[in-house]
This record gives C-alpha cells, sequence and structure tokens, in this order.
C-alpha cells in the first residue's frame, strides 16, 4: 500500500487545487478522451508499447434538444515510435491528428488537422520512469456550410423577409482559420508490471487570433487553452485493475473551464482469448451540480479496444435533453511488426 500513497496524495491534491467552483462547459471535449490521445497533450506521441497506434472516435452530443443540429464529433489519429532517442531507453514518436465538429441549423463547422512529435527520456537506467516533451501543430479553421438556414434578428423584425436579413451579407462565406501550436509534457513512473502513475499539462491557442466569421463589425479572439492530466493504474486483485484519471481544461482569460473526474475497472475476463472487459463512471463539473454523469463500457480483444461513452445530463438543460446528453463509440488498435533476428523474434519498437 505504500506504493500507492505518492499517486494517491497527487490525486487528491489536484482535486483540491481545481476546485469544484463555477465551471462552464467549453472547447472540444470527450468522455473517452483517453481513446483519442493526440487530442490534448502531443506529449502522449509514440507513448505505447507496439509498432504503430491507430485511434477513431465519434461523439453524437445534445441530439435530443437540437436533432440535426447537435453536436457530430469525429476524430481520427495514428502515431508510431520511430527511432530510439540519444540513449538506448529513450525513443521518438511522431503522429497526426484530425477531427471534424458540426453543430447548429447552418452547419458551424470547425475541423483540424495537426502533425506532432514528441521525445521520450527515460528518467533511469531501466527506462521505468520517463518525461515525455511533446510539439504539436496544424491548421485549425471553421466556416457555416449552410448559412441560408441561419434566421437573424434584424430579418424577423422584417417579417422574415430574407432579402432584409443585412447580418447574412456580412457573413465571410469563405474558411477562417489560424495555425495552432501545442506544446505538452508528461511524466510517467512505471512501479512494477502493473501498476504506473502519470501527470501531463499542454498549452495550446497561442496568439489570440481573430476568428469572427463577420466580414466587419466583429471579432472574435481565441483565447489560449490549458489542459492538465494525472492518472494512475494499480492491480487490485488477479484478475482486476483499477484505473482512477483526472483532467482539467480552463480558456485563459475566461471563466469557462471543465474538470472531468473518472475511474475505470478492467476485468481480465479470458487470459488466453486475452480478452478484458472495461466499464467505469466519471464526472463532469458545469454550474450547480455539474454538467454530466459519464457512463463507459468497452472491451480489450487482443490488440483492438473498443468504447461506448454514454453522457446522463445532469445541467439546467435536462428538462429540454431529458438527461440524455451524448453518446461516443471509440476504437483503438496498436499494431505490431515483427522483425527475425536469430534465435527469437521481437517487437519492432524503438523502446526496445
Amino acid at each position: 500500500m505504500k506504493i500507492l500513497r505518492l499517486p494517491l496524495c497527487a490525486l487528491t491534491g489536484l482535486i483540491l487545487v481545481l476546485g469544484f467552483g463555477h465551471s462552464q462547459a467549453q472547447d472540444i471535449h470527450f468522455t473517452l478522451h483517453r481513446m483519442t490521445p493526440l487530442a490534448f497533450n502531443p506529449a502522449t506521441t509514440g507513448g505505447f508499447y507496439g509498432s504503430y497506434r491507430i485511434s477513431a472516435l465519434y461523439r453524437d452530443q445534445y441530439r435530443s434538444v437540437a436533432g440535426n443540429g447537435g453536436f457530430k464529433t469525429p476524430t481520427f489519429s495514428i502515431d508510431v515510435p520511430v527511432i530510439r532517442g540519444f540513449k538506448k531507453t529513450d525513443w521518438v514518436g511522431v503522429g497526426m491528428f484530425f477531427y471534424s465538429d458540426k453543430s447548429g441549423t447552418g452547419g458551424l463547422k470547425q475541423s483540424a488537422f495537426k502533425v506532432s512529435a514528441a521525445y521520450h527520456l527515460a528518467l533511469n537506467k531501466k527506462g521505468t520512469s520517463t518525461l515525455a516533451i511533446g510539439y504539436q501543430t496544424g491548421s485549425v479553421q471553421r466556416e457555416i456550410t449552410d448559412p441560408t438556414k441561419l434566421l437573424f434578428e434584424d430579418q424577423i423584425l422584417q417579417g422574415g423577409d430574407p432579402s432584409m436579413n443585412e447580418t447574412l451579407e456580412q457573413l465571410d462565406m469563405d474558411k477562417k482559420g489560424f495555425l495552432d501550436h501545442v506544446g505538452g509534457l508528461k511524466f510517467t513512473s512505471k512501479y512494477n508490471k502493473t501498476d504506473e502513475f502519470y501527470i501531463g499539462i499542454s498549452a495550446a491557442k497561442f496568439g489570440k487570433p481573430d476568428w469572427s466569421l463577420l466580414t466587419k463589425g466583429g471579432q472574435y479572439r481565441v483565447d489560449p487553452r490549458a489542459y492538465a492530466e494525472i492518472g494512475m493504474t494499480t492491480l487490485l486483485s488477479k484478475k482486476v485493475k483499477f484505473s482512477p484519471n483526472i483532467t482539467y481544461q480552463k480558456i485563459m482569460g475566461n471563466p469557462a473551464s471543465s474538470l472531468v473526474i473518472q475511474g475505470m475497472l478492467d476485468l481480465n475476463y479470458d487470459p488466453e482469448k486475452e480478452i478484458v472487459l472495461r466499464g467505469g463512471l466519471g464526472y463532469r463539473s458545469g454550474a450547480n451540480i455539474g454538467d454530466a454523469i459519464q457512463i463507459m463500457l468497452g472491451a480489450d480483444i487482443k490488440d483492438i479496444r473498443v468504447m461506448l461513452g454514454y453522457d446522463v445530463n445532469i445541467s439546467s438543460l435536462t428538462s429540454a435533453s431529458g438527461t440524455f446528453g451524448a453518446v461516443e463509440l471509440a476504437a483503438q488498435y496498436i499494431g505490431k511488426i515483427y522483425k527475425r533476428p536469430n534465435p527469437d523474434p521481437v517487437i519492432f519498437c524503438p523502446r526496445f
């Protein structure tokens, strides 16, 4: 039990530091955030045991409130540990990440394509403790795909006549975008074959670019985003593993923030067939009692992981949503390419 004291104290400390103050929904977020690792911290790039990792996730939010105008967000990423670093226990990972977020009657669409790289520095001879330093860059764009479906105040005042819509005439029909830069750090320490502790931070969207979709009369500055994550994995019995995790997002210079606390249990259901069943609960902060209770279910079948996430809405929107917040479906595959030296085959992975 002594081995758990530092991670548990760190988890508790983060809760106390971040607090449960007034929080608001902001920026892109996922219930199954660990299934899309490159979305928030580039230091996770190449941070796995294998030759390559493919991750995909789809989120559908507030369909019960807005119908087809709800949030629809697919993501895709692939990352690879490519070469060893300056030491035999160091390695370098590279990857790419894509997402598209579409919502509203007019089809407001935000999308991004980014590339990332991370250097994983071993802090001891065995390589059981590492510090990853990551950088990510790419284009972030948004546009209104069907502006004719939008209804503005000036149009309503003119009896709904579309020809009198002065605001629509001021919309920029071209894509609006900027080049995003993301920096991140992640510390990971493995105590044995089953237990580990990790903590990471990242920051994105520097420079406060103007992202307004109006050709005149308005500005919308994008504020920098800070992200922090802390968690651990520990074996409770021969078949059960427990993984608590806390994430926090903050828009700088803005009251909007988000705190998520999750706990996952893994059951080693069939060791011979390499089948692991997974389930957990989470809480996402928000005004008053919070934004959502999260339910997560899934399974590992050899190198494939599939997960289903469901948000039970508990905010003031429940009267319209009927507690249905969002549903997510995610899949991840870690491939292993083998090379065959004499005498035994080994996995092609720069770490080993």
